[in-house]
């Protein structure tokens, strides 16, 4: 019985993850192409909504670290993407926004994405594109309930599995 299920968990996992392996391949391909790497689009869509950000602070939103970031602005500076200006009432401040090339380049992704969301959820009713992705976002609340293991917790494991 117990074999049983955690087969089923199994071949469930497994098309999550060639789902995602899937999507993501496609995506990476498209978006190389477009000529932006495919963990920029986060920073370049959090630009576009919020418009001019300090480091630090598109680090807090994106949740990465503020050494993430800079390297991500260097390359997207250097694509031409981003430029920087020093704020003007605190000039310790640095500000990053998005040139014209930005702008463009958010217009070409957000086109790639719709047009790829079409394609995905070809062959499926409204009433089903509206079921899955309640259940989708379901299971993201479900993994996000998921108890992630502390220091302490990985060292008792360690001590467990060393005697």
């Amino acid at each position: 019985m117990i074999k049983a299920e955690w087969s089923e968990n199994l071949r469930f996992f497994s098309l999550f993850m060639e789902i995602n392996k899937a999507y993501m391949s496609k995506c990476y391909g498209q978006m190389t192409h477009l000529g932006i790497h495919p963990g920029q689009i986060p920073f370049l869509m959090l630009l576009s909504e919020k418009g001019e950000m300090s480091q630090k602070d598109i680090a807090g939103e994106l949740h990465v670290k503020p050494p993430t970031v800079n390297v991500m602005v260097q390359r997207m500076e250097k694509a031409g993407f981003v430029s920087r200006r020093q704020d003007e009432k605190d000039q310790r401040i640095t500000r990053i926004c998005l040139t014209e090339k930005g702008l463009q380049m958010r217009e070409k992704v957000v086109s790639c994405v719709v047009e790829n969301d079409r394609l995905v959820l070809r062959g499926f009713s409204d009433t089903e594109e509206c079921l899955l992705r309640r259940f989708l976002q379901q299971i993201i609340g479900n993994i996000n309930s998921i108890p992630e293991y502390t220091d302490a917790q990985s060292q008792e494991k360690e001590n467990l599995t060393s005697d």
